[in-house]
């Protein structure tokens, strides 16, 4: 007699949902943080790093935006010439924007074409555009002594950007340097930065000029920006981004003066210009801290090399609160280390909520 074993199913309601909450909680303790590392994950997922989906819609609006902005140019002859199209600028296009994706900047090349730039005489950062022809696009912006006016430039972008659909309002930004232009649909708004590009007498773009918000101009090239921070980021395994915004957003907490962004930025730069390249995101924030408050406290040079120190008008209280919040924060890492040191990951995780506030994962949640 053959006696035929009888294939084993999982047909038993019961046990379908044992192993059914079972696999649940398998999966959900994945994305729960148990150990430092997994605690950093969810935090920049949650906190910190820009979504894929939000990027894709954002970069899909700048680029609707700036087809308004050539149409708006070609239909109406008050609007000033373009020369070709805009540059990615900020830390939007840097990629060191951190969650909430509130603003993102563009530089509107315009035509310069019979204007000459020169140096003010009185502060060598500030530039004046002459009006060297008056069929120039340029030459319906004069001030009072030839030069083209920054500010009437703004003004008259502001006034024909009110006229597009989907927008719900154009203002001058606060530090009026730009056209800050609000969408109906999405939460964040556009800072419009006019720009002249700036020939370097060997057929190519030496720098660009946008307003000071007083009615001249100074230079800045976010090619610069783009080439340095991406080359940190390859050096660093592609973990130096994603460590500036983590600095980034410990530097926009309350309980301290907030530094410029891209001073931090560029603060990041100089302390791992040395460093080895970094692997974990901890190690490299605890670097950063134990090393940030000597280039603190000296001078910071524009990295393009086209304006004023970044600290310019940063006093040193200012500065030494900044340091005591770094060393603060070094005193905590050093003991969530003493804690990962012995396998307590759920003391290290409460040590690094206490660098970055209560929004840091606590242990298992």
């Amino acid at each position: 007699m053959v006696i035929r074993q009888r294939k084993s199913t999982c047909t038993n309601p019961s046990i379908s949902a044992i192993l059914s909450r079972v696999s649940k909680q398998i999966l959900w303790s994945f994305y729960m943080p148990y150990t430092v590392w997994g605690a950093f994950d969810k935090f920049r997922k949650d906190c910190i790093d820009l979504s894929d989906t939000s990027t894709k819609t954002a970069i899909a609006s700048r680029d609707y935006l700036f087809d308004q902005i050539k149409a708006l140019a070609q239909n109406n002859n008050s609007f000033p010439r373009l020369s070709g199209g805009y540059l990615k600028f900020g830390s939007f296009a840097r990629k060191t924007k951190i969650q909430p994706l509130d603003d993102i900047d563009i530089l509107v090349l315009l035509n310069g074409k019979g204007t000459v730039s020169s140096i003010s005489p009185s502060d060598p950062f500030t530039y004046w555009l002459k009006i060297n022809d008056e069929n120039a696009s340029l030459a319906t912006f004069p001030d009072a002594y030839g030069y083209v006016d920054s500010n009437k430039v703004m003004y008259r972008i502001r006034d024909l950007l009110k006229t597009i659909s989907n927008y719900s309002k154009a203002e001058i930004h606060k530090k009026l340097n730009a056209v800050t232009l609000k969408l109906t649909s999405y939460p964040w708004v556009f800072d419009i930065v006019p720009a002249v590009p700036i020939n370097d007498g060997q057929g190519g773009i030496g720098y660009y000029l946008i307003p000071n918000g007083l009615g001249k101009w100074i230079r800045t090239d976010p090619r610069k920006d783009s080439d340095i921070i991406t080359s940190f980021n390859t050096t660093h395994n592609s973990k130096f981004i994603p460590t500036v915004r983590l600095l980034k957003y410990w530097n926009a907490r309350t309980h301290k003066p907030r530094l410029m962004s891209y001073y931090i930025e560029t603060l990041a730069i100089k302390v791992f210009q040395y460093a080895t390249p970094i692997n974990e995101y901890h190690s490299a924030v605890k670097y950063f801290f134990d090393n940030c408050p000597l280039y603190l406290n000296i001078s910071c040079p524009d990295p393009k090399g086209l304006g004023p120190n970044l600290d310019l008008n940063i006093d040193q209280q200012a500065k030494q609160k900044v340091s005591d919040a770094m060393r603060e924060a070094t005193g905590f890492i050093y003991n969530a280390s003493i804690a990962s040191n012995v396998q307590d990951e759920k003391t290290a995780i409460y040590w690094w909520g206490r660098v970055f506030g209560s929004s840091f994962p606590s242990y298992g949640s």
